[in-house]
């Protein structure tokens, strides 16, 4: 395995971005061409030198480990703003007003940028990616995932995009104070292309804003909505779990390797 870093700029965004690409063992020895998954918080999945508090995913760790349980998958990972506040901004595909009680460190407002963001990932970004690196371009083998605010986002994407999603990983995702949102997102989306969600939650997550019950009660009602829907069951993952940890990078580390194995089930080898 080989991970190779990158700068860029979003010009609608005027920012400048980092992103990382991992490719999987046997990469350099064949001209096979590989399915490509977008994660965000892209600091935080590989090594913690990178990670913004010093505790990521230890992803390559765990490559270099077990890589040959994993499917052979290129992964990119886009750094996101250290600052929360602006992270959330950058994320959310949504804008929208919250009533945060006085002493609670949540915005009142937020004005998404989720949008033009996943704008700059389709367009700009993922073309990049599959000049530069033999992928598998069809969005059926294309797959997005995050963690908290960046799962909404992924979320999103799977449901609004599906032309160019199809698999979805949402780690402990903070849907549910969006839910009014997502929801209306979800029914207005053709979700025939989507294959693949994986949702999961720690009953003692915590965020900024949201309560361990807000996270639970996201994942639950994402996937009955799904089910609503007639998706089918076998290709929804619910994992929700005491032995999940806390809501941090550390309580992942498990978690983001077998969501990777999930999604991709289906492709083996291939």
């Amino acid at each position: 395995m080989d991970i190779q870093v990158y700068q860029s700029h979003i010009d609608t965004l005027e920012r400048d971005v980092t992103f990382r690409v991992m490719t999987p063992d046997g990469y350099e020895e064949n001209n096979r061409r590989y399915p490509v998954l977008y994660m965000q918080d892209g600091q935080d999945l590989f090594r913690d030198e990178d990670a913004t508090d010093g505790n990521s995913y230890r992803f390559e760790e765990y490559y270099r480990s077990f890589g040959a349980y994993l499917p052979k998958v290129i992964i990119v990972g886009i750094d996101c703003p250290a600052n929360n506040a602006e992270r959330s901004r950058l994320y959310a595909p949504y804008t929208k007003d919250f009533d945060v009680p006085d002493g609670i460190n949540f915005e009142k407002h937020i004005e998404g940028q989720g949008e033009i963001y996943l704008h700059w990932l389709i367009n700009e970004l993922k073309p990049w990616i599959d000049s530069n690196y033999r992928t598998r371009t069809e969005g059926e083998y294309t797959g997005i995932g995050g963690f908290s605010i960046g799962a909404l986002l992924s979320l999103y994407a799977g449901f609004a995009y599906t032309r160019y999603f199809s698999r979805v990983i949402s780690l402990s995702g903070a849907m549910n104070i969006w839910m009014d949102k997502l929801e209306k997102t979800m029914d207005s989306s053709n979700l025939d292309c989507l294959k693949y969600v994986y949702l999961d939650s720690a009953t003692n997550d915590s965020g900024r804003f949201s309560k361990p019950e807000d996270f639970i009660n996201g994942a639950e009602t994402v996937y009955r909505k799904l089910l609503d829907y007639g998706f089918d069951k076998e290709h929804i993952c619910l994992r929700i779990s005491e032995e999940f940890g806390s809501h941090s990078h550390e309580a992942l580390r498990l978690r983001f390797p077998d969501a990777v194995r999930w999604i991709y089930r289906d492709l083996g080898d291939k």
